[in-house]
C-alpha cells in the first residue's frame, strides 16, 4: 500500500496574515488541516502551536502516550486512534493554556482535521468547520459535520441549506481547539479502498466553493494530487480570497493488506474530566520541550504554505531596488 499525498496553504487575497497551518508527514502516515481564530495573529500560533504538538506526540512519544493509563479514553480505539485524539487534547488544553497565561493571545483557538493511516484503516478526527472529503467511483461524500451553529440550525431542520447560506453569522463555530480546558472531538474509522481520495480543507475552500464544484475539480484532476490542490487554492482565490484558504489530498495506491482493525462510524469522544487535565498538562510541556530543542530558532515545520514573513520581505526589497533605480536616473 502506498500512500501519496499533497498540501498547499495560501494567505488569499485579503487577510494579511495566513492563521491556517498544515502538516504532511507521510512518513508516520498522519495529516493535518488547521484553520486558526484570534486577534494580533493569535489565530497563526494557535494553528501552528496545535500542529507542533499533535507532531511531536504522534511521531515521538506514541507508545508512551499510547500507554498512559491517566489518559484512558472512555471507549477502546485502534492504536493511532487511541494516539491522535489523546495528542489532540494534549493540544486543546496546551493552546487553551497559553491563552490563559498571555493577555495578547486570549481568545485564540484553532479549527483541525486529521487524518492518520494504520494498516488498512483511516482515522478521521474533527473539531470546528474545516472538512474532509472522500472521493471515490466518481462520488465526492463528505464525512464530517460541521461544528457550527448554521449546520446545527440545518441538522434540525430550522432553516434550509439554501437560507444557510446567506446567513450573516454563519462563520460562527460551536467548537474549537484551546477555547476552553477540555474539548469534544468528533472521530471516524473506515477502511482503506484502493484509489479513494480523501481530501481536507479549511473553510476558505468549502465556504466558497460548492460541492459540486470541487467534486469537478477532485474528477478532472484524478491521480495528479498537486495540480487538485493547487486548483482548488486558485479556485478559491478567484471567488475574491477572502480567507486564508487550505488543502491536503491524500491518495491510496497499490495492494490493501486486510487486518482485524476495526471500523467506527463516526462518535463524539465526550470532553475529558478534570482529573485528566493535570497529565494533559505535563504531556504538553513535554511536547513543547522536545519542539524547542528540535527547532531552537523557534521555525516550524510547513508544507505548501505560503509565509507572509518572506512576501513582506519581498515587497520591502522591490520598493528599495525601485526607489534606488528612480535615484540614481535622476
Amino acid at each position: 500500500m502506498i500512500v501519496k499525498s499533497a498540501g498547499k496553504s495560501d494567505l488569499g487575497l485579503v487577510r494579511k496574515v495566513n492563521e491556517d497551518y498544515i502538516r504532511l508527514l507521510p512518513e508516520n502516515n498522519l495529516f493535518i488541516v488547521c484553520d486558526g481564530m484570534g486577534g494580533h495573529n493569535a489565530g497563526e500560533i494557535a494553528s501552528m502551536t496545535a500542529c507542533d504538538i499533535i507532531t511531536a506526540l504522534y511521531t515521538t512519544f506514541y507508545d508512551r502516550l499510547l500507554g498512559d493509563e491517566q489518559l484512558r479514553l472512555p471507549r477502546v480505539f485502534p492504536p493511532s486512534t487511541d494516539v491522535l485524539v489523546k495528542a489532540v487534547r494534549i493540544a486543546n488544553h496546551t493552546i487553551f493554556r497559553q491563552a490563559a497565561e498571555n493577555p495578547s493571545l486570549a481568545g485564540m483557538g484553532t479549527t483541525i482535521v486529521a487524518a492518520a493511516i494504520e494498516k488498512d484503516i483511516v482515522t478521521l478526527l474533527h473539531v470546528g468547520d474545516s472538512r474532509i472529503y472522500r472521493f471515490f467511483d466518481n462520488t465526492l461524500t463528505p464525512l464530517t459535520v460541521d461544528h457550527s451553529w448554521v449546520a446545527e440550525l440545518e441538522q434540525s431542520e430550522q432553516i434550509t441549506a439554501e437560507e444557510a447560506r446567506t446567513l450573516v453569522n454563519r462563520n460562527v463555530i460551536t467548537r474549537a481547539l484551546g477555547v476552553r480546558e477540555n474539548v469534544e472531538i468528533d472521530v471516524s474509522v473506515r477502511k482503506i479502498a484502493e484509489n479513494e481520495i480523501f481530501l481536507m480543507c479549511t473553510d476558505g475552500l468549502c465556504g466558497f466553493v460548492e460541492d459540486s464544484e470541487i467534486k469537478h475539480v477532485v474528477a478532472s484532476c484524478g491521480a495528479d494530487l498537486e495540480r487538485l490542490v493547487t486548483e482548488l487554492v486558485r479556485m478559491a482565490n478567484d471567488r475574491g480570497g477572502l480567507d486564508n484558504v487550505s488543502v491536503v489530498a491524500l491518495r491510496v495506491t497499490g495492494k490493501i493488506d486486510p487486518s482485524d482493525l476495526p471500523k467506527l462510524k463516526t462518535v463524539t469522544v465526550e470532553a475529558e474530566p478534570p482529573d485528566y487535565l493535570e497529565a494533559e498538562r505535563q504531556w504538553g510541556t513535554t511536547a513543547v520541550d522536545y519542539m524547542k530543542e528540535k527547532h531552537p530558532s523557534g521555525e516550524s515545520e510547513e508544507i505548501g504554505k505560503s509565509p507572509t514573513k518572506f512576501i513582506a520581505f519581498s515587497v520591502v526589497v522591490i520598493l528599495i531596488v525601485i526607489v534606488l533605480y528612480l535615484i540614481l536616473k535622476g
